[in-house]
């Protein structure tokens, strides 16, 4: 307050001040990286992450020792005891292993749970291949980033 007893404007509010963020200072390094044209390896990582994030799921039930074929199987099995079911609710004679089998693999449920799995299996690809492709561009990043600094000491200083 001032000596008259009304409040002072905040100057950080004032009507013509930006309401933005503040720009933190730049790296040396991000100097480089623009020079270079390799985008920044914080940008990279956050991307990385978001993508990571999105495919975790998918990497479950997909990747390496993920659930995936145990679904399948579970699912197979449901329909096995549905078919089973049916057929004494219908009065039908008793089906074989292998009719059972073969009415479960056409069964319209199953036919779904492929298409799913299929198109789960195709977006895990595409993310894992974007992650990769992110990861390459970092090593690259990090081997140019070698590269200058050894050019450094290779350059004959005069004087």
């Amino acid at each position: 307050m001032d000596r008259g007893g009304a409040a002072m404007p905040d100057p950080r509010n004032s009507p013509g001040r930006s309401q933005t963020r503040a720009v933190p200072p730049r790296t040396p390094m991000q100097d480089i990286q623009d020079r270079l044209g390799i985008p920044s390896v914080e940008s990279l990582l956050a991307e990385r992450q978001d993508i990571v994030t999105e495919m975790a799921d998918l990497w479950a039930r997909w990747g390496p020792g993920g659930t995936g074929d145990d679904l399948r199987k579970a699912e197979l099995s449901r329909l096995k005891g549905l078919i089973r079911a049916q057929a004494a609710r219908d009065g039908r004679k008793r089906l074989t292993n292998g009719q059972i089998d073969d009415e479960a693999h056409e069964h319209p449920d199953y036919l779904t749970w492929l298409t799913t799995a299929t198109r789960d299996r195709a977006t895990y690809y595409r993310l894992e291949n974007r992650r990769s492709g992110i990861e390459h561009v970092i090593n690259r990043g990090q081997m140019i980033g070698r590269y200058l600094s050894a050019e450094t000491y290779l350059t004959p200083r005069t004087g």
